[in-house]
């Protein structure tokens, strides 16, 4: 029996790679794959192994499982079954590869469980705070390449629109977060006023961004060392954070996302210094003392970066009103502590949210921008020329123009729906709010499937590993009328090849890829939770969930299915969330 079972494993765990990878029935290889999940299960089911397996571990790998399979399937069942139309052939086809799926995710989650088990990364560190300054300093130098290129800094036409806002020539808007906005315009006006000169103005803050960024990156390390990381893996995160591509090319773009991934790190390590100094496992009935120095290094930055990250993107103040209730329950022991800091942080951002942006008549982003993934699932149902009935066409035709959605429709970008609607129905849509919904979940319940495949087209880079797309690529200043122009201090078609490159390895070098990949990463920070929650250790958990969530508003609204900008806070963060199940309170800093 037990043969049959392992013959039946690797047979179900082939037949899913096969259909995943295209692999043909035909193809030598496969055999190879065959034998391997012979030898891989067996080991796995080993006596041996089975006893060092923990009593939640099946658990916990079975709902992992049961999340990458889901996804997995989700993103390529279109694929899986080709050009199959037999529903039942359909049907089993995706229920071998469900089960074969399963099988795979849940003995390589098994096997992680037991490897992170006997993984230790700390102990003795080097202590010294000069290696945060050497971070600092190789962030700036490293990205100091992508500055001369780029000078005086990357503007798309996001960018354009906010240095508009800054000279007065449009009127004042929170579309791109009006507080970024207010950051560009004193950078670039101090830096106007000793010079005279519009680029030197934007290359100011430019050279501030990136020197905040170089601060975060710095503070991240100063954190590990503080957790006792030990010296190799930090090592490590200086090179990733100086030699990474993509973290050169945004410390230098000029768009609020930059900034908001910063502040979104630095809360994450921050909360990982409150860990760290014992704050959530009070054992004497008294949080610990807050040190003088600590109202700098710890509450201060905390305080900061979580105004921040609510006030430059708003799926950065649903991510944290959504976070307090669980840090607040998990900090409850030291709520003298953790209740003023947070209620500073929203005691100042609603002053800005509110009456500030009322005094100052601030435009906010209409009702349209949160409504990306419903208005693209009726979208595509029009496109289609799916059925609805008459009262559903009626409403559809006051807020869009029906005859041009074919035309407008684009399955992964929904801002030719959006401007569409803008342009026709963007008054009725805000007096017929409650219609839309009702109107929309009608639709659906008569058109599942292009309502699953509108929001997987529309989402699916965020949650799914292998999705291609383009990071990192924008160049210079994009055309404009105000006179901006690009002016690279490097340039030549040798400096232009060696960008060329620097974008392009990830698509050729194995494993290296997969450090570009937002999908990936998600799932690398669901197993960081897993990880923590199987040592029981909820405040280790709490660290990564802040992100987490700010990742799942992309995945219910998000306008673009593939924008690496928006998931910066992840890539940006990830040293700190990839740590976070190794370390241990200390009773202090």
């Amino acid at each position: 029996m037990y043969h049959f079972k392992l013959f039946l494993n690797s047979f179900l765990a082939l037949f899913a790679i096969m259909r995943l990878t295209g692999m043909s029935t035909r193809n030598p290889v496969s055999i190879i794959v065959f034998i391997m999940f012979l030898f891989i299960f067996s080991g796995l089911n080993s006596d041996s192994t089975e006893s060092h397996i923990a009593s939640k571990d099946p658990f916990i790998a079975a709902a992992l499982a049961l999340i990458f399979c889901t996804l997995t399937l989700a993103a390529k069942y279109e694929f899986l079954l080709g050009t199959i139309t037999s529903t039942l052939f359909c049907a089993i086809i995706l229920l071998f590869t469900w089960f074969g799926l399963f099988l795979v995710y849940f003995y390589f989650s098994i096997w992680l469980l037991q490897a992170t088990g006997r993984l230790h990364i700390t102990g003795s560190t080097y202590s010294s705070a000069w290696l945060s300054i050497v971070t600092i300093i190789s962030c700036m130098l490293c990205w100091s390449f992508y500055f001369l290129h780029e000078y005086p800094g990357v503007m798309t036409p996001d960018s354009i629109n906010q240095y508009a806002q800054v000279i007065g020539a449009y009127e004042l808007s929170n579309h791109h977060s009006i507080v970024h906005t207010a950051l560009i315009g004193f950078f670039y006006n101090i830096g106007l006023a000793f010079t005279g000169n519009v680029h030197l103005g934007l290359a100011f803050y430019t050279l501030a961004q990136m020197l905040f960024m170089a601060l975060v990156a710095g503070y991240v390390v100063r954190t590990m060392q503080k957790a006792n990381i030990i010296t190799p893996v930090i090592i490590i995160t200086i090179l990733f954070y100086a030699l990474i591509p993509y973290h050169g090319i945004y410390a230098v773009t000029i768009w609020k996302d930059i900034p908001f991934a910063g502040c979104f790190t630095l809360f994450s390590a921050a909360l990982m210094r409150f860990f760290l100094r014992g704050n959530a496992a009070v054992t004497s009935g008294h949080a610990p003392k807050l040190y003088w120095g600590e109202y700098f290094s710890l509450v201060l930055p905390y305080i900061f970066s979580g105004i921040m990250l609510c006030l430059l993107r708003t799926n950065g103040w649903y991510a944290f009103l959504a976070s307090l209730p669980f840090i607040l329950l998990v900090y409850r022991k030291s709520w003298r502590t953790m209740l003023p800091i947070h209620a500073i942080i929203l005691l100042l951002v609603l002053f800005v949210k509110y009456p500030v942006m009322q005094v100052y008549d601030i435009k906010q982003a209409d009702f349209v921008e949160s409504l990306s993934v419903p208005i693209q699932q009726i979208a595509r149902v029009v496109a289609l020329n799916e059925s609805m009935d008459e009262s559903q066409i009626t409403f559809v035709q006051n807020i869009m123009d029906v005859t041009r959605v074919a035309e407008v429709y684009q399955p992964d970008v929904s801002d030719g729906i959006k401007n569409l609607v803008r342009e026709n129905g963007s008054d009725y849509f805000e007096t017929h709010k409650s219609a839309f919904f009702k109107n929309w979940f009608m639709i659906g319940l008569s058109h599942p499937k292009t309502y699953f495949d509108a929001y997987v087209a529309q989402t699916v880079g965020f949650w799914y590993p292998d999705v291609s797309y383009r990071a990192g690529l924008a160049d210079g200043i994009y055309p404009n009328e105000f006179g901006l122009s690009w002016q690279p201090v490097l340039s030549g078609s040798a400096i232009v090849k060696i960008r060329e490159i620097l974008f392009k390895l990830h698509d050729l070098i194995p494993l290296y890829g997969i450090l570009w990949s937002m999908g990936f990463m998600l799932w690398t920070l669901i197993l960081t939770i897993a990880l923590s929650i199987r040592n029981e250790q909820t405040a280790n958990a709490l660290i990564g969930l802040p992100v987490f969530l700010l990742m799942l508003t992309f995945i219910i609204a998000t306008p673009v299915a593939t924008e690496f900008r928006y998931a910066y806070a992840l890539f940006f963060g990830m040293p700190i969330f990839l740590t976070v199940p190794f370390v241990h309170e200390r009773s202090q800093l």
